[in-house]
């Protein structure tokens, strides 16, 4: 490979001069960097096909409408000379319904540490980490793949959670995408859940304990529980619709038959 400190993955189908990810890029004061865009489908044989070409062997992923703040190259490539994986801190950046709990999940604290998942948006692996993983999973679309690839980096490798590597990405932009991006999420999950050794009756009774408690359509405010609730049905249709895979039959046979 090339003395490039880091190439940096987008899967995305715009033009490059549409990309926003690289105009944020653009401004952050490092330069020793390519950008790679794939238009693969799925994502995951994008970001794949996006890091086998890298000629650097830290690995960056970003979504095409990830805005890196300035810093942020400098601090990945840090990191990255150190450490096999790493997540950096995702920030909603809007004063709206989405801040807070329904995107809690995207920072890991103030504080850096070692974590078990990072998400495609602001994440970096080391070439050899993902060779030795095998990965990202090509017959997963967008819905837990960073979820499947952290499970299997934890089991050999370390996730470092950097809190300097910081990148804005609003979450949904209207509560009609935010439920719409839960039901696509959740088509993944059966397939998710059955690699880790669930059976479709388990997932289906998992599916309708979380229909049916309370807790999933209750927030501190009217809208909140508003989002939330159609977040619970959103995620069980999903679900549901998920279970009807063709991947889970195939897996489930293959793991009764072993």
């Amino acid at each position: 490979m090339g003395d490039i400190a880091l190439s940096v993955v987008i899967p995305t189908i715009q033009q490059r001069s549409e990309v926003l990810a690289i105009e944020y890029l653009d401004h952050c004061e490092f330069d020793d960097y390519e950008v790679i865009l794939r238009d693969d489908v799925p994502v995951t044989k994008a970001r794949n096909a996006g890091y086998q070409r890298a000629n650097s062997d830290r690995i960056l992923f970003l979504d095409d409408d990830s805005m890196p703040r300035n810093g942020y190259l400098r601090e990945a490539a840090a990191t990255l000379s150190e450490e096999d994986a790493v997540a950096g801190r995702t920030v909603h950046p809007r004063d709206d319904m989405f801040a807070g709990q329904l995107t809690s999940h995207y920072s890991f604290g103030d504080e850096s540490k070692y974590v078990d998942r990072f998400w495609g948006c602001n994440m970096g692996l080391q070439r050899s980490t993902l060779d030795a993983v095998g990965g990202w999973d090509e017959r997963m679309g967008w819905g837990h793949e960073e979820k499947d690839l952290a499970t299997r980096v934890v089991q050999e490798h370390d996730i470092y959670y950097n809190p300097d590597m910081v990148v804005d990405h609003p979450y949904a932009e209207s509560l009609l995408d935010f439920w719409h991006k839960q039901y696509r999420l959740e088509m993944e999950t059966p397939y998710y859940l059955s690699k880790h050794g669930f059976s479709k009756r388990q997932i289906l009774t998992q599916t309708v304990t979380e229909f049916l408690q309370p807790s999933k359509y209750l927030g501190r405010t009217a809208s909140l529980s508003l989002a939330r609730s159609g977040r619970t049905i959103a995620k069980t249709a999903g679900r549901l619709s998920g279970l009807r895979d063709d991947r889970l039959r195939v897996d489930d046979d293959t793991r009764h038959s072993v």
